[in-house]
């Protein structure tokens, strides 16, 4: 998946909302401070529009690079910068000549001390991908809700140039919450997608995620199945539109994004076609085992000691099965939890961290993420629920070098259900030396994205727009 952040269990792998108080900052700096061997930094930039300050943070040392800061609050004496993509944030106090920042990191539960001090400005990663104008088609920011009012949706629409109403697609982002960009690692996939497309004729919504840039709803509690309804809301809207032709409404997934597709495509006769990227093909609970297992054993563990982890997911998986109950589930997870750490030798306990000064922090942090709805929901996920019964036409991309959503098996999983589904328009691709954001990789590792330059590897978006055009044109 690609941001969904499990202290100690899962695989690390925003329009801005601002608050900007009385300040008297240059307007671009930098900030950079540890949280204990990790290097974090703090960018803040000035809008060439608004001219208001935004900002993002890095975490190189993690290959996370241009996480969006969704709410930045600056005053005379102190600074507040929250991230909705990865729930946590800087609150700290400058010092007298502001060339410091004194204050505490907040996470999933845990307050970590933090000092920031101010650097000298770094510029940005290359992105050479990024389109630039002027462009060959028009781009619309707008608003929408949907049907009982209760969200309201921030979108950019990118119309062709055209004599008659076009296909389009709605592009439906990973896990994770993520603006209509779905900017990760300093990348911005959604936009260079929605260009090439547009450039080819094919109209384009990309929307803010729920709780990010402009969209507003209720993040932390969602599932994908709200998130189904999110995308069925942008269909309704695109319906209103004159310059689209509602007959050839498409959908573009990319990982949980290509569990989402599906399911909208089940409740919405108006989907035409299904284009799936990195989606998930086998159980959430098989996924996310072999994410833990892969993790873990790029981290130095031996193979009993990835066993024990595995184990342990056992334990949380089966907790979360039997207890649908939140309150009875946390009752019995510490037991549960107990038990097992009972049975585990120390080194073990010290080297995944569930022994030390901060292993109830992080356990605590650990049980949180891991009972979050959105986690429940998704080890009950079973691909076949869906894709069994989808007879629309589908193109199923995975990267052969995807290390978050294995190629082979979740690619086998669509081969196998859509047969099942007696789907006659289907098309498997594995792309050579691509991995899960479809960039031209090394190892395919998380560490890489933010190094590479590339944001998505032009035989990709080939492969992408000739089968659009082939299932859209009249």
């Amino acid at each position: 998946m690609s941001a969904r952040f499990l202290f100690f269990v899962f695989s690390l792998c925003f329009t801005i909302l601002v608050n900007a108080g009385a300040q008297d900052l240059p307007p671009k700096t930098t900030w950079e401070g540890k949280l204990g061997a990790i290097r974090l930094i703090l960018r803040i930039n000035e809008d060439s529009v608004s001219h208001k300050p935004t900002a993002v943070f890095d975490s190189p040392d993690q290959g996370a690079l241009g996480l969006t800061v969704s709410k930045l609050h600056i005053a005379a004496d102190s600074l507040e910068a929250f991230s909705s993509l990865i729930q946590g944030g800087f609150k700290g106090s400058f010092n007298a000549d502001k060339s410091v920042l004194n204050g505490i990191w907040q996470q999933g539960g845990a307050t970590i001390p933090l000092i920031l001090k101010r650097t000298a400005n770094r510029e940005g990663p290359k992105r050479p991908q990024n389109p630039k104008p002027p462009f060959p088609y028009k781009a619309e920011d707008l608003i929408y809700s949907n049907k009982d009012k209760t969200i309201q949706y921030g979108a950019t629409l990118t119309l062709p140039v055209s004599t008659s109403p076009s296909p389009v697609v709605i592009l439906i982002t990973g896990s994770g919450q993520e603006d209509r960009d779905e900017t990760v690692f300093g990348h911005k996939p959604f936009l260079v997608i929605a260009d090439h497309l547009s450039r080819n004729g094919i109209a384009v919504l990309r929307v803010d995620d729920r709780g990010v840039g402009k969209t507003t709803g209720d993040a932390k509690n969602a599932t994908s199945e709200d998130f189904a309804q999110d995308v069925l809301a942008g269909i309704a809207y695109l319906k209103t539109r004159k310059e689209i032709d509602p007959a050839r409404i498409g959908l573009i997934g990319h990982s949980e994004g290509g569990i989402i597709a599906p399911m909208v495509a089940l409740r919405s006769k108006d989907v035409s076609f299904i284009v799936s990227l990195a989606g998930v093909g086998v159980t959430g609970k098989e996924l996310i085992k072999r994410q833990v297992e892969h993790s873990y054993t790029r981290m130095g563990f031996d193979q009993e000691g990835v066993k024990r982890i595995l184990d342990m997911m056992d334990v949380l998986i089966k907790l979360s099965d039997e207890y649908p109950d939140e309150a009875k589930l946390k009752s019995e997870f510490k037991p549960a939890f107990q038990k097992w750490l009972d049975q585990q030798p120390e080194d073990f306990l010290r080297k995944a961290g569930f022994k030390g000064p901060d292993a109830d922090k992080a356990i605590g942090m650990m049980a949180n993420r891991t009972y979050s709805p959105w986690m429940r929901y998704f080890f009950k996920y079973d691909p076949a629920t869906t894709l069994t019964k989808v007879k629309i036409p589908v193109l199923a991309m995975n990267g052969e070098k995807d290390t978050q959503v294995s190629a082979k098996e979740n690619l086998e999983g669509f081969r196998k259900y859509l047969t099942q589904a007696g789907n006659k328009d289907f098309k498997i691709a594995l792309l050579p030396g691509l991995n899960h954001l479809f960039q031209t990789a090394d190892t395919g590792e998380v560490g890489e994205y933010a190094d590479i330059e590339e944001t998505f590897a032009p035989e990709a978006l080939k492969v992408m727009t000739d089968w659009i055009r082939g299932h859209s044109e009249k």
